[in-house]
């Protein structure tokens, strides 16, 4: 049985860099290779204009399909920060400058000059109409940037397509592998191409902060194809109408039942 998702928005998302902190990192942040589903909600949040606490509302799992494609080679690099060990503190009402001076540095791995190609859809017709608008016209309410405020997005609307998304047992994706538990034990790759494997990744966030991860994801390094196989038909893959691609949807068979 096949689902239907009319009126999926693609466009492109590129930049200079981009900074997707891995949510175990701390003084030196690394990045997931790809922007996760929930890097995707905040950005189309901010060319909506919808408010930050809003969009876990607003863009649920379960009304939403959402895949990435790299279009370019994954390559990372450090940039270094400066950092200073606390802001001046205020004592019997006296600023006091305590270790202003004491500077430290640490390494944020970015990754340079990303592009990937974004397939967005909404149950919501009127709001994808109001997405396509703002895309073509470069209308953004809020200035999106790739992960980071300082990382600007350059974004492209491509165009609007028909996904039939279905149950198959062998695929040829051009998306991100997204794999929950169950798949992931049943699923394998094929072919010579070499992967990022990324695990535990923030795929939806609710109320609170709280989140739900997606278990496992492969990233084609050098922007190829991913051909993958299964013993049984648990890999829900999509294609498009209009342009032949298939991939894969975060949302699909992908998200952890617990809460952490």
């Amino acid at each position: 049985m096949s689902t239907v998702y009319e009126k999926l928005q693609i466009f492109r998302l590129s930049g200079e860099f981009a900074h997707w902190r891995k949510w175990f990192t701390t003084t030196s942040a690394l990045t997931f290779s790809f922007p996760p589903r929930t890097a995707i909600i905040g950005l189309v949040g901010a060319v909506l204009g919808i408010q930050r606490d809003d969009v876990p509302i607003k863009f649920p799992a379960d009304q939403t399909r959402i895949a990435v494609s790299p279009l370019v080679a994954i390559e990372k690099s450090r940039l270094a920060e400066n950092w200073r060990q606390t802001p001046p503190q205020i004592s019997a009402g006296k600023f006091r400058y305590v270790k202003m001076h004491e500077n430290f540095q640490s390494n944020m791995e970015v990754i340079r000059r990303p592009c990937y190609r974004i397939f967005f859809w909404h149950e919501d017709t009127r709001l994808l109409d109001e997405l396509k608008r703002r895309l073509q016209q470069k209308r953004y309410v809020y200035t999106p940037y790739l992960g980071i405020l300082g990382f600007l997005a350059k974004i492209e609307w491509e165009g609007e397509d028909t996904a039939h998304e279905s149950l198959k047992s062998e695929a040829e994706i051009c998306t991100v592998l997204p794999l929950d538990e169950e798949s992931a034990k049943h699923a394998r790759l094929k072919g010579t191409s070499s992967y990022v494997r990324e695990e535990r990744i923030p795929n939806e966030v609710f109320p609170g902060r709280q989140f739900s991860y997606l278990h496992l994801a492969y990233v084609p390094r050098d922007a190829n194809m991913i051909s993958v196989q299964a013993e049984k038909e648990v890999l829900s893959v999509f294609e498009l109408k209009e342009r032949k691609w298939c991939g894969m949807f975060l949302e699909q068979n992908s998200i952890e039942s617990k809460k952490p």
